[in-house]
């Protein structure tokens, strides 16, 4: 039915968990940014240190063609 999971070589279900993970993340992630928006001595690396993780993470599930 769906090929983008079979293409990065994940199942349906892992493909969802680790979308619903990014998706999860992503919002905490663009929640701290605003808050360091308005507030810039809190959550002063969060961004980046959100981005170093999900790069490393993505890295390291599923295959790359």
């Amino acid at each position: 039915m769906f090929s983008h999971p079979k293409n990065v070589c994940m199942t349906y279900t892992e493909h969802l968990k680790f979308s619903l993970y990014l998706s999860y993340t992503f919002a905490k992630a663009s929640f701290c940014a605003l808050v360091h928006a308005l507030h810039p001595d809190m959550y002063i690396t969060h961004s980046s240190d959100t981005i170093k993780k999900l790069s490393e993470e993505m890295s390291k599930v599923g295959c790359r063609d």
